[in-house]
């Protein structure tokens, strides 16, 4: 595992965009990325995933801005390449996370970045990936 390469998961950055607890740690290595002492990433999952809970949160503008804003931050884009297919499948299948979930941790594992998130969903693909959970949000009680 490369400790200076770091993979932000959607719920990362939505910490971040929306100023939820963990929001400060996802600004400090944005920091470090920006001065080139770690290298940041998220997945062109994160970026479909990002356009579209922005859309039906709000409207075409709001999801427009918050993707380039996200886009505009020091982190690299990686794509979705042929590598990633069986390790993203063996992830939806041994463990039934969500088919997007399973895209950003094989990209986090083949690449060898640490997936930073704070989604309860990755802690079953922590024998297969390096996770940094940030503070979940507390479940809400109906």
């Amino acid at each position: 595992m490369n400790d200076k390469a770091y993979l932000l998961d959607t719920s990362a950055i939505f910490a971040f965009t929306d100023n939820e607890e963990g929001a400060d740690l996802v600004e400090n290595l944005l920091a470090r990325a920006k001065k080139r002492e770690i290298s940041l990433h998220i997945s062109k999952m994160t970026a479909m995933e990002i356009y579209y809970v922005s859309l039906q949160e709000g409207d075409e503008k709001e999801a427009h801005d918050r993707l380039l804003l996200v886009r505009s931050l020091p982190v690299v884009e990686l794509p979705l390449d042929d590598d990633l297919v069986l390790p993203a499948a063996r992830f939806k299948g041994r463990w039934k996370v969500s088919v997007a979930d399973a895209w950003i941790a094989a990209t986090a594992a083949v690449r060898g970045l640490t997936l930073i998130h704070k989604d309860p969903e990755f802690e079953r693909l922590k024998e297969g990936v390096a996770l940094l959970a940030l503070p979940y949000k507390p479940k809400k009680r109906r």
